[in-house]
Order: C-alpha cells, then structure tokens, then sequence
C-alpha cells in the first residue's frame, strides 16, 4: 500500500504544506477553526500517519516524554502509567516508561538514558531521598516532575495525595471506636517520603490520644506473616495500619487465610491503590488513593512546562478518598 505523503494530504486540503506540518506540530497561530477541521478529516479520511522522526528534525522537538517508576510491578504503577499515557496521547507526546526496579543506581541509568534519546521532559517517582541524586537532569536543562514522592530539599514540582490530612482522619475515627494498640505495616521506610511521612503520622496521632504504636517494617511475605502472628497475640483492642495498598492487601490475605474476624479480632486500614478493599470480607475501610488522576495530572502539569515554559507551584495535592467500611 502506498504511503501517504505530507504533499498529498496539503493538496487534499487546499493548503500548503507548511501549514499542514504547522497543524501537525500543533502551532495553529491565526489558523482558523475551519481550516483546523478540514486539515484533521482529511488526514483521517486518507489514513496519513507523519513521521515522528521527520517532525523531531523539523521542529527541533522530540515529542518524547520519560517516565521512571520505582517498581512496575505495583497497581500504583500500572494506574499511573495509564492517567499519564492517556494526557499525552491526547498532546501528541509519546512515552518512554523505565522500571527502576527500586534501585537508585538504576534508576540514574535510565535517566540518563532518557537524557540521550532527547526527551522533553521527565516524570519521577523517586527512588532516592536526596535532591542532590538528580542534580544532573537539571543541568541538562530537562523539567523533571516528581509523582507520589517527594526530595529533599525540594527543588522540583510534585503531585502527591494528602497523606496526612487522610491518614489522620482515619486513626482519629479508630481511636473513637476504642482501639489501644496500632500497628504500621510497611515496606522499607528509609528511601521513600510517602511511607515515612504516612507512619509519622499515624504515630504522632496515636501518641497525642495517649495510646501505644509500633512501626513495622517487612522486607518479604514471610517477614509479613511473622510479624501478623506476634501481632495477635496482644491482648488489647488493636488495629493494624497499612502504608500502601500492596501491603494491605498481603496483610488480608494472611488474615483471611488464618480465619481472623474483622475487625473482632483485629481491626485494619490503609492506603489503598487497587480499589479492591470493597470486596474483601465486610469490607474495608480505605483510603483510597486516585492513581491514575494523579497521573493524569502529572502529565497535564508537566506539559505546561514543556510547552509554555511556565513555571509550576512546588506541590500540587491530589486528594484520596476515604472509604468507611466495617474492619474498623
């Protein structure tokens, strides 16, 4: 089948080619309405796809967008891949997603990766803490964007949920219903700011009603179960708090496979990425945080840089939902 040529497409429409690759590049200028219109159903009608590499070389832009995760594996990812995949491809960007595979010396080599193929701008959840890991995407002149998690001190623009307006909301309802021992369940703290950030608060809320808190952090599923089983055997009224939605939902399975009753005899909330928490034994009390509107508004943000060259606030908030249920 012959390939579409940008002449054939001009000619199609009455117009020269420069304005056809003007509409391609989406610089419409005094471009009227009609012109726009007649321009986009010829190109459908005749099934013409433009070269991306042909308009990189000619607009000096790569319409490439990197995105790095932490770990792929995570709903988290998967849901805020999907809200960034789906701003850009209404923008005309592309992306290229990289899984740092919590690793930070990985992670610097997909960046720079990202750094040679000449992308536009980059979308981060960080694997490290410290701002100082990244200081070389600035000199590349590159915006970078942070999701989910944020550097210290802080230098870039963020998209986080509310942490701990959300998390204090939930612990302040369970001390209300009579809980005397909280659990934290996490993935290792060290490294990411939404877990420290999210168990600091849990014990600071915990700490100021005069009740005791424990964090507890869990590298495997073995090290999960282990510390579950040391859990139920205290003897007061105790609730178990999840840092994210991977470790909620491993701390229910084991909980529904050792025949436990929520929240009889054990009470459990947490951060949820999945959505899942509504179809689990009574249903669980959640806060449920909006993966893919957080992506969605990372891209949307981050193209407001790439494009206009505007400046952004340091911290856009995106708030999660809580979901009251009945294990709590």
């Amino acid at each position: 089948m012959k390939k579409i040529t940008i002449k054939e497409v001009a000619e199609a429409a009455g117009v020269s080619k420069t304005t056809i690759s003007r509409f391609l590049n989406h610089n419409y200028g005094n471009m009227s309405k009609e012109t726009k219109e007649r321009i986009a159903e010829v190109i459908q009608r005749l099934g013409y796809r433009p070269s991306k590499q042909a308009q990189a070389l000619k607009s000096k832009h790569s319409y490439l967008i990197g995105v790095v995760v932490a770990d792929i594996s995570n709903m988290y990812s998967s849901l805020l891949l999907k809200g960034i995949g789906t701003i850009l491809e209404k923008s005309g960007f592309q992306m290229i997603i990289m899984d740092a595979g919590n690793s930070v010396s990985r992670e610097k080599e997909l960046l720079q990766r990202l750094l040679d193929q000449s992308v536009e701008g980059i979308i981060l959840q960080p694997s490290a803490r410290q701002s100082e890991q990244y200081e070389f995407i600035k000199k590349h002149n590159i915006p970078l964007l942070l999701v989910d998690r944020q550097t210290e001190p802080k230098q870039w623009p963020s998209v986080l949920t509310n942490n701990v307006t959300a998390t204090k909301e939930v612990l302040e309802k369970a001390l209300n219903q009579g809980y005397e021992e909280f659990f934290v369940l996490s993935e290792p703290i060290k490294n990411v700011s939404t877990r420290e950030l999210r168990s600091q608060t849990v014990v600071q809320t915990v700490l100021a009603a005069n009740k005791k808190c424990q964090i507890i952090e869990v590298n495997s599923k073995e090290e999960l179960i282990k510390a579950i089983d040391t859990i139920l055997t205290k003897p007061h009224k105790k609730l178990l708090f999840a840092s994210n939605g991977r470790v909620l939902m491993e701390s229910l399975t084991v909980l529904i496979n050792k025949e436990i009753t929520l929240p009889d005899e054990i009470g459990i909330t947490g951060f949820d990425d999945w959505s899942l928490t509504a179809l689990v034994g009574p249903g669980i009390t959640s806060i449920e945080q909006p993966s893919q509107k957080i992506g969605e508004v990372a891209a949307a943000e981050l193209l407001k840089i790439v494009v206009e060259n505007s400046e952004q606030p340091a911290e856009f908030i995106v708030p999660s939902t809580i979901r009251w249920r009945k294990s709590v």
